[in-house]
């Protein structure tokens, strides 16, 4: 027997809402009929998209703050335990998942387990809310691509963005559709392909396959009128109950928010995925203003009208999805618009046309489907190096040193990163690139959590003002230096920018020059072979992706410690060549004899500025008004590998450093090191470090609420920002003035509310 195509199926199930939970469930449940081998992807997506920044005033911010905490108050969901078991019972019956899926390395990995890739059903594509991955911004050229039924919901993507992202990721689809005609409208003119309209998955079962999958759900067993209502409109639920009475049924309602619960005919006993269909199959009448309870009413030949839960030409109407179902169905008279009278709308459904119509729409959406499906197998040619599988780079350089044969090569690619070439000629397929590589293997790295937390600030003035913070790099590098260890950092050389330097033991004018911040990235990878071969006692500081690159190459070495540091992420080389023409232009420095000083200590700890200068004119700047520190602070140009950094929360170096930012040491205006100790090396550290300056633990509380945990989302726009700085006719102010100055804008106005900002938390929070 020929083994089955294993499917990998992207789609959302963790909201629990009905819907939801009910198309992901059918889509798998047909793929598995069709013989193939399913999973559903496990991922729950995190974080908003980022769009392009436009700073309004503090008003907007205002006004945002106010309506959140309001429509927490008052339109506060209804989710309880009893109620969300049942889903999980549900979903865990009838799926199975793939590895839980965080970053970008988790979803590459899937490409070594399965053969198509399908994202299915929901508003999974709508451009309001943006998300790559269901567009397979991870799944490699040699593996299927099949979109069926994804929602657009909205009737155009109005973020020239986000629809510039789609256009690129959906082209590169092996099979394309959407679940309504609007959606495939929209799709077709961006990629200029053929787009199919399908069902959605919930209709491609019959009414016997869902009474076979929900078993024995239990519904009323006197006739009634279900209501079921996503919206909020005081004249739908008025004529909710009319409809009633004129039907002379009691209602029952399926709650969503907790004013719900105050309505007469509320369901108190929990409604999970089977029961929601039980209730409609054994309704009299439905009620709703929900796409899937329109598709079920459908689907079951229940009676029903359908509300608008939108209004007509709204921004972010999803109206159209109800317009598309009932088209297809040659049901548009149960929409309740205002000139439909009630009469009209409980007048019984003849359900032949209908569910003629059902059945000719699911042989076409199915034959659809199987021919997406029967593709011809993919063969993989691709050697067994960094590439296979893989997109990200983090310009660590483990992979070159770790190639025995020179077949990679480090080179800065279009965008202005470091990024490893593989000559494919000369690899042999070893896989020890693979092994080295940071972005593949993290398995060793431990959680912040397991560690612990201290403050430090050195004693040595001197030292402490040629530091970023309280000094504790500078500290433990001396001391490493003085007991017979080689130091690997990072130095700024002028003209060249930031670069790995190996220090050896005594060389204290090398060790000085690895002091402060470096915000670019930087070229580590001769210093990196050097490091190798240097025997004897090893110190590495550098990022976290660093330090792990250095963990996974030097295995076999017993005599490393690993220093990293918090890092938010290292923007384009092009950023500091823009930087540097800006320089020469407004204040005359030589961009050859460039040294920048990131963190100017003798102008402020907690205020930075960076100081720049060519041996003979200078200049120095806040950060609130220097265009490199805005659209360094602001995000928006780092490596793709910044924003999928598995390290936010991990860490693999014996010691972590960072700036002890909150309120604990906000009088002091030279500069407080936080450290978090991992290993006992870590912790051997500090101890040592107790003779250099003051040492004290602190809670570790102050880690996760001054440090960066989590990513951030790439900005959709971040390719328009990357081309903006690789030009070099372009100035870096009006790039920053565009980009960067509005998200610095917004959170000085963040911070303004701050106040208001608290008292909208405990009154979330109370609801």
């Amino acid at each position: 027997m020929l083994p089955k195509d294993k499917v990998a199926l992207s789609t959302w199930f963790s909201y629990h809402n009905y819907g939801t939970a009910l198309q992901v469930t059918a889509l798998y449940h047909l793929l598995s009929e069709l013989g193939k081998d399913v999973d559903v992807v496990n991922y729950i997506p995190v974080g908003k998209c980022i769009n392009r920044p436009d700073y309004k005033g503090v008003g907007p911010y205002f006004c945002e703050l106010i309506s959140k905490a309001f429509n927490k108050v008052f339109n506060r969901s209804y989710t309880p335990a009893s109620r969300e078991k049942l889903f999980d019972a549900f979903l865990d019956e009838h799926l199975s998942f793939t590895a839980e899926c965080l970053i970008q390395p988790d979803f590459e990995r899937l490409n070594d387990y399965y053969d198509i890739f399908v994202c299915g059903s929901d508003q999974i594509w709508n451009p309001s809310f943006y998300n790559s991955r269901y567009f397979f911004d991870y799944v490699s050229d040699n593996r299927k691509k099949v979109s069926y039924a994804p929602s657009v919901g909205n009737s155009k993507v109005d973020d020239e963005d986000v629809a510039r992202c789609m256009k690129k990721l959906c082209s590169r689809f092996d099979a394309l559709s959407t679940r309504e005609e609007s959606g495939s409208k929209i799709v077709s003119e961006l990629t200029g392909r053929d787009v199919e309209t399908v069902i959605d998955p919930t209709l491609l079962m019959s009414s016997s396959d869902w009474n076979s999958l929900t078993g024995e759900a239990v519904a009323p067993s006197e006739p009634y009128m279900l209501a079921y209502m996503l919206g909020y409109n005081k004249d739908h639920w008025k004529r909710v109950y009319e409809l009633a009475s004129l039907l002379d049924l009691p209602v029952r309602i399926i709650p969503v928010f907790k004013r719900d619960l105050k309505r007469g005919g509320c369901i108190t006993d929990p409604v999970g995925p089977a029961e929601f269909v039980s209730l409609i199959a054994n309704a009299s009448y439905v009620c709703t203003d929900s796409f899937h309870g329109v598709a079920f009413s459908i689907n079951l030949n229940r009676d029903f009208c359908v509300f608008e839960r939108f209004k007509r030409g709204a921004s972010g109407s999803q109206n159209s999805r109800i317009y598309n179902i009932l088209d297809k169905m040659s049901l548009q008279a149960r929409l309740a618009l205002d000139g439909v009278s009630n009469e009209e709308l409980i007048n019984k459904i003849e359900w032949t046309e209908p569910n003629n119509l059902l059945l000719a729409q699911r042989e076409h959406s199915l034959n659809w489907l199987k021919n997406a499906l029967a593709l011809e197998p993919s063969f993989d040619n691709v050697k067994n190096s960094i590439k296979k599988n893989r997109s990200l780079c983090c310009g660590c350089g483990a992979c070159e040193v770790a190639c025995p044969v020179d077949a990679i090569s480090m080179k800065l690619d279009e965008e202005g990163f470091w990024r490893a070439n593989v000559n494919e000629d000369k690899c042999i397929s070893c896989g020890k690139c693979r092994k080295a590589c940071p972005l593949i293997h993290h398995e060793n790295a431990l959680p912040v959590e397991q560690g612990k937390l201290y403050s430090f600030k050195t004693q040595d003035v001197s030292q402490l003002m040629h530091s970023s913070s309280g000094g504790a790099g500078a500290a433990i590098a001396a001391a490493a230096s003085s007991d017979g260890a080689y130091v690997l950092g990072c130095a700024y050389e002028d003209g060249r920018g930031a670069v790995g330097k190996l220090v050896s033991p005594g060389d204290s004018e090398g060790l000085s020059s690895l002091a402060g911040s470096k915000y670019t990235q930087e070229e580590v990878r001769d210093e990196l072979k050097h490091a190798a071969d240097c025997g004897g006692q090893l110190f590495v500081f550098g990022t976290p992706c660093q330090i792990q690159a250095a963990r996974n190459l030097f295995s076999g070495h017993e005599d490393v410690t690993y220093v990293d540091f918090v890092c938010h992420g290292v923007p384009s080389r092009h950023l500091l060549s823009r930087y540097s023409d800006w320089l020469n232009r407004c204040y005359g420095l030589d961009p050859q004899r460039l040294h920048v000083n990131f963190r100017y200590k003798p102008r402020g700890w907690r205020e930075r500025y960076i100081y720049t200068s060519d041996g003979s004119s200078e200049s120095c700047r806040s950060q609130h008004e220097d265009p490199y520190f805005l659209l360094f602070e602001a995000g928006q140009c780092y490596g793709q590998s910044c924003y999928e950094c598995p390290w936010r929360a991990t860490s693999a170096a014996d010691l972590r450093m960072a700036d002890y930012w909150g309120p604990r040491f906000s009088k002091d205006e030279t500069g407080v090191s936080m450290l978090l100790a991992s290993t006992e090396r870590g912790e051997k550290i500090i101890a040592d470090l107790r003779q250099a300056g003051a040492v004290s633990e602190q809670p570790f509380s102050d880690y996760n609420k001054y440090q960066q945990t989590k990513n951030f989302r790439m900005p959709v726009f971040r390719d328009v920002l990357i081309d903006a700085l690789s030009d070099p006719s372009s100035n870096i102010q009006d790039i920053s003035d565009q980009f960067a100055l509005p998200v610095a804008q917004e959170r000085k106005a963040m911070r303004r509310l701050n106040p208001l900002k608290e008292i909208a938390k405990k009154i979330l929070k109370r609801g």
